[in-house]
């Protein structure tokens, strides 16, 4: 191991209610900024205002780490350590956010960055715009301390993570790939502070991820008059089908000694699309369904696939895998014996309320992480964010928000990690 830096020391940032205040304005400022997810072709003019927003509010950071544009509007930034031979490390956030639906559901403007009653208010807050501020404004306080990293820290800013990351992060890997740069760890979203149904909150790093895959499944019958039906119809073989996918379950994988929490082992199978039919006294040759599925570390996207046939055959449907760049596997289980997992977790139990409990779990949703993966030996999934009682179901909601306490513990929390994972070697 080895302390670069005299003047900081892990757990003893102090931050001044006069840098409190300034940061909440930043991370604010970023929300005004409709980054919502674009495809190749779209325009990026979103991104690179608020880039250049970033830029002049944390003028020290693009400064002094040295920042690569990918894929147009995907930000990776360099900060060299002052041992090119220890291994580097990565923190990683992504700038897009989700469309916010009508915004008249909203009770304040979803792209406002209101501050009020407490928290910051906006889409994004949560997801994953407090990871990019944060970060940017933790790597700011550092260098103001004058504090500088034994080993290269990389930030990866992707800005496509909310339709699969095939512009930025993949970029970003590959560019990285192609220089031979491999981190020892990466650091990205994934794990949150929950409340348990017997009042135990738990800060969770989630050290593993499902992967992703939707199927199609159609089934077939005689079209003809809805007066005279016939004994098996498109429709009712589908929903029969349906119906035993949901009364079933997958069977469960043996789970690894390091995963302390039973949430979200279980591969998951969810119907999201329907179609048939074409006039309402009209039997359809036709009808078809997309399910959307998460399979689970130990389990695969073909065991998946091969599970959902046995179901839905003897009904008479067919099954068919969407294949699209999202599909993924699911990750593998990442070391908790690692000096940066050490340093995570320290950072952590220093970072949330007095009394949180830790524990290491599987995050139900595919992440950036997924293609940084390909660069790092070790993934870890973690924001100190506190959520309500929806879980991760307030992560895309109508009013999303974040406390003004778990922004400026994300803002503590970075700082902290860099300040130890950057340190040693």
């Amino acid at each position: 191991m080895s302390q670069t830096n005299s003047l900081f020391s892990p757990g003893s940032l102090l931050i001044s209610p006069e840098e409190e205040t300034g940061a909440l304005d930043r991370f604010a400022g970023t929300i005004r900024f409709p980054t919502i997810s674009v495809s190749e072709d779209s325009s990026l003019d979103c991104f690179h205002n608020m880039r250049t927003y970033s830029m002049g509010v944390w003028n020290s950071v693009f400064d002094t780490l040295e920042m690569e544009l990918h894929s147009g509007a995907s930000i990776l930034l360099k900060w060299t350590g002052a041992d090119p031979s220890l291994e580097p490390v990565m923190l990683a956030a992504h700038q897009d956010v989700v469309p916010v639906g009508d915004d008249k559901d909203w009770l304040r403007d979803p792209f406002g960055g209101d501050i009020s009653d407490g928290r910051i208010w906006g889409r994004g807050t949560i997801d994953y715009k407090c990871g990019y501020s944060g970060m940017l404004e933790a790597v700011s306080l550092l260098i103001s301390r004058g504090f500088t990293p034994g080993r290269t820290v990389f930030l990866a800013f992707g800005h496509d993570e909310e339709i699969g990351g095939l512009l930025g992060a993949k970029a970003i890997t590959e560019s990285l790939l192609s220089r031979n740069i491999a981190c020892s760890s990466v650091l990205d979203e994934g794990g949150y502070i929950y409340s348990e149904a017997n009042g135990d909150v738990v800060a969770e790093v989630a050290i593993a991820e499902k992967g992703y895959a939707s199927f199609r499944l159609s089934s077939e019958a005689v079209q003809g008059h809805s007066s005279v039906p016939p004994d098996k119809t498109a429709i009712g073989m589908l929903a029969r089908g349906i119906v035993a996918l949901e009364d079933g379950s997958m069977p469960a994988a043996e789970v690894p000694s390091e995963i302390s929490s039973s949430k979200w082992l279980l591969s998951t199978i969810a119907p999201t699309v329907f179609s048939s039919g074409c006039k309402e006294n009209v039997l359809p040759a036709k009808a078809e369904a997309v399910i959307n599925t998460r399979p689970a570390p130990g389990s695969s996207v073909d065991t998946v696939h091969n599970y959902i046939k046995n179901v839905v055959e003897p009904f008479g449907i067919s099954v068919e895998l969407i294949d699209n760049p999202s599909v993924s596997e699911p990750s593998t289980i990442s070391s908790t014996r690692t000096m940066d997992f050490k340093a995570l977790r320290t950072s952590i139990l220093n970072s949330v309320v007095p009394g949180t409990g830790f524990r290491c779990g599987v995050f139900p949703a595919a992440t950036d992480s997924r293609r940084y993966s390909l660069v790092a030996n070790n993934t870890y999934r973690f924001l100190p964010v506190h959520l309500d009682h929806r879980g991760i179901g307030a992560l895309h909601s109508v009013d999303e928000s974040i406390s003004i306490p778990d922004y400026l513990r994300c803002v503590r929390f970075y700082a902290e990690y860099i300040t130890r994972v950057g340190s040693k070697g």
